[in-house]
């Protein structure tokens, strides 16, 4: 009896078993089917709320070129030194707005105005050289002159003597003897001689005091103009501004020796500005003259234009000026960091989306799409095109109204098919 209890309790631990095999076989294959109903195909679960999506769309696609850059004047200058000096007073900083001839700074030299004293008084006693000296000629022709009005008077009175006798020598009656009449011929003719020589003197005297007083007035002008250079060696101990604007620059200390041509101040004029731009040397073959620009100071928009295009490349990037066309905002100034979105190419009805992460402009490359209920990312291969700042062209593999994730995607990109929670 105890032999046949025992084979049929075996019998039904068996029987239960099978039941319970078939029962988790059932709930496998259940789970199973739930599973491809809610994830599908999808070997990776990514949360929505760590992904980015663009919707491709179509139009007119604006290939721009960023870069950052600062703003610069056109009109910038140096204010040097032309004398020598200790510097004395500072009365400008970086930033103060300063007139032109408003004084920048005062520089110190004794040894100019002890020269300055000494080139006045040389002056002035030149001046008083060249007066006494012009007195003294002029008194000398004073004197010729009297020689010179004797001699005409002496000639005069013998000529009229001669005259008379030469009558009375005509008229025969022997009052006058023929050798009376040439001892005062002779006479005649050495007053001549004498006038003339004494015009002749009065001449020479003449030219020579016109030769002395040129001669006097340029000595006098050089100890003038070496006067007038000291003076103004002096006037230059005080540097003013050579143009109206704004001091970007003062590199000098109280007590420093400033030598002659030292840069006292640097003077930028405001209202005059150009953006210089630092374009990336990949992207430069894009940008040409006369491109335009719009210029971002983080808190205005500047239009302006391509002027210039540096030929050199410093450190793989290469300058790019650019003039702006509209207004100034007020918080426009010399060396404002800003950015610049420089217009290459616009393409018309193109597709274009959003630029994804490590997705290079015109390379092929694996995008994830998501599907019509946006729950599932499959991954999609992509012909990118020409890109701009924010945008990338698509040539083929997406069309208008398709989304994808822009974001980065390196962690799941061996997995084809994502579902999106």
């Amino acid at each position: 009896m105890d032999v046949k209890r025992s084979e049929a309790n075996n019998r039904s631990r068996r029987h239960g078993k099978k039941w319970i095999y078939i029962f988790a076989v059932a709930v496998i294959s259940v789970a199973g089917y739930l599973f491809k109903g809610i994830f599908g195909n999808a070997s990776y679960i990514v949360d929505q709320d760590n992904i980015q999506l663009a919707k491709v769309t179509s139009g007119d696609f604006k290939v721009n070129v960023r870069s950052s850059g600062v703003l610069r004047p056109t009109d910038i200058r140096w204010v040097s030194s032309r004398v020598s000096g200790k510097v004395e007073q500072i009365h400008v900083k970086p930033g103060n707005v300063v007139t032109m001839g408003e004084k920048l700074v005062t520089l110190s030299d004794p040894e100019l105005f002890v020269e300055l004293d000494k080139s006045r008084w040389q002056v002035r006693a030149t001046e008083a050289e060249n007066t006494a000296a012009l007195v003294e000629m002029e008194s000398q022709l004073l004197q010729l002159d009297n020689a010179v009005t004797e001699a005409k008077f002496g000639y005069e009175s013998a000529k009229l003597r001669l005259d008379a006798e030469e009558q009375l020598l005509k008229a025969g009656n022997g009052s006058i003897s023929t050798i009376e009449y040439e001892k005062t011929k002779l006479e005649v003719q050495q007053f001549y001689s004498r006038w003339e020589a004494q015009k002749e003197r009065k001449k020479k005297m003449v030219e020579n005091l016109s030769a002395r007083i040129i001669a006097n007035e340029a000595k006098l002008g050089q100890i003038q103009n070496d006067f007038e250079r000291v003076r103004q060696q002096v006037e230059d101990l005080v540097v003013t501004a050579t143009i109206t604007g704004v001091v970007q620059e003062v590199p000098l200390l109280l007590g420093q020796q400033s030598a002659v041509g030292s840069n006292i101040a640097l003077i930028a004029e405001p209202t005059s500005l150009i953006a210089e731009l630092q374009v990336q040397e990949l992207q430069i073959r894009n940008v040409e003259l006369g491109q335009n620009v719009v210029i971002d100071t983080r808190s205005s928009l500047i239009e302006g234009a391509v002027s210039r295009i540096n030929p050199a490349v410093e450190n793989g990037v290469v300058q790019v000026e650019v003039k702006l066309l509209s207004d100034l905002p007020a918080e426009a100034r010399p060396d404002l960091n800003i950015e610049g979105n420089i217009e290459v190419s616009n393409i018309q009805d193109t597709l274009f989306v959003r630029r994804p992460s490590f997705s290079p402009a015109n390379r092929r490359v694996g995008l994830y799409k998501l599907d019509e209920t946006l729950a599932f990312a499959q991954k999609t291969q992509v012909q990118l095109g020409v890109s701009s700042v924010n945008e990338v062209q698509v040539l083929a593999g997406l069309k208008v109204g398709d989304t994808i994730v822009i974001s980065d995607t390196s962690a799941w990109a061996t997995h084809e098919t994502v579902k999106i929670n």
